[in-house]
């Protein structure tokens, strides 16, 4: 057995963070959610900002709001399961359009294609960090007043035209998932641009139900920053039950607010991403020098104008050989389209289906670490283990 095992993502809590969550459930740092909405509002540019137990919950009252019930939105056909679970929680349709697997972001004319089917609403999904072209997207879509919602969930340090990700939507979307870039333990946004926004994000937070004071929210991030040390990691990656590192359907319940400690520990975390964006791009950069002269393995690149924040670095397996090292951290992306999502079927509309482009990304698509617990040597490890060519046939695990 292989004792060091790296977590696939990590993202970077501080004690005084925790302490910071056992206080809330304490019932103190009672401001902590105002303070979080402060620090939204002014880092990204939108007028107001709703917390929510997850992200999830985030983006399910967005398409409540902003599609109701029995209305139609359009999905990219490869991204993560949770827009599933969102749409099924909306009671939303469902059309898909496909994906650039050179750059994670949406094929134009295949947009365009989704808007002449008809849809009241587009999600833009930014996957592992790299950001989507969602510019483009809201000029195709504002031809024709559709409202365009920026799946920020993985955007995690990444730009476009010099302006964060999560911040060029109609509506956007964060997550502060364990999983993620920034963490609360738990935990997601709702960002709003204008007032008319603003005045129905108001009237949601009053019929919002109240968060839990987050005792549980504490205690797995605690567990969480122990054993995600690569000499403990795999002990719980061990665990079938936990699932860890696999794409898993959590069906959708009623939205909540975020919970008291996942406030309190978010107003410390949000300071660290800065510093943790320029450590993950460079071990990105490292790794990416590495790959030079490999034929058969291609990195993901990001859009004209944009830069990838990394939350993984992303790779195309041209020659579907390689078999990914779980004990490096290097995992298989979604195993599945959307379209092949079964809790997606009764939201689907009839006749719609991933692409050839989202299903290349199902088959050729994995991801490596790039997080402050990767070492030289990991990286050493990783550049070696691409360099192999006789590999054989892949059995993946996915990474959410």
């Amino acid at each position: 057995m292989i004792w060091r095992r790296l977590p696939p993502v990590l993202s970077p809590v501080t004690p005084r963070a925790l302490v910071d969550g056992v206080a809330a459930v304490a019932g103190l740092h009672s401001d902590a959610e105002e303070k979080v909405r402060s620090v939204l509002r002014q880092r990204y540019g939108y007028v107001d900002a709703l917390l929510t137990d997850s992200g999830t919950s985030a983006l399910i009252l967005a398409l409540r709001g902003i599609v109701g019930a029995g209305g139609t939105v359009a999905y990219p056909g490869y991204a993560c399961i949770d827009l599933t679970a969102a749409a099924v929680g909306a009671g939303v349709r469902v059309r898909l359009y496909d994906v650039d697997p050179l750059t994670l972001s949406p094929d134009l004319d295949s947009v365009r294609a989704a808007i002449r089917r008809g849809v009241d609403a587009i999600v833009v999904a930014h996957l592992y960090g790299y950001p989507a072209d969602i510019v483009g997207v809201r000029q195709l879509a504002a031809e024709q007043g559709i409202p365009v919602i920026e799946d920020a969930a993985q955007g995690a340090g990444g730009v476009l035209h010099s302006a964060a990700l999560g911040s060029l939507g109609d509506v956007s979307i964060l997550s502060f998932g364990r999983g993620k870039g920034t963490t609360g333990g738990s935990g997601g946004a709702i960002l709003v641009r204008n007032p008319a926004q603003a005045a129905w994000m108001r009237s949601t937070r009053k019929l919002l139900k109240t968060g839990s004071q987050g005792v549980i929210d504490v205690l797995t991030l605690a567990a969480q920053s122990v054993l995600s040390h690569p000499n403990l990691y795999s002990v719980p990656s061990s665990i079938p039950g936990l699932k860890l590192g696999e794409m898993v359907y959590h069906a959708p319940h009623q939205p909540r607010a975020i919970s008291a400690a996942s406030a309190a520990i978010l107003r410390s975390t949000l300071d660290l991403e800065n510093r943790e964006v320029l450590r993950r791009r460079a071990r990105a950069k490292d790794l990416l020098s590495r790959l030079r002269g490999i034929p058969d393995v291609t990195p993901v690149r990001a859009i004209v104008g944009g830069e990838s924040g990394f939350l993984r670095l992303a790779l195309i397996d041209a020659a579907g050989r390689r078999t990914p090292r779980g004990d490096l951290g290097a995992l298989r992306g979604y195993p599945m389209t959307l379209d092949q999502h079964p809790e997606l079927q009764s939201q689907l509309i009839s006749g719609e289906f991933g692409g050839k482009g989202s299903q290349f990304l199902r088959d050729r698509l994995f991801t490596v670490p790039t997080h402050a617990r990767v070492t030289p040597a990991d990286v050493a490890g990783l550049s070696e283990w691409l360099g192999q060519r006789e590999i054989e046939s892949p059995v993946f695990a996915a990474v959410t």
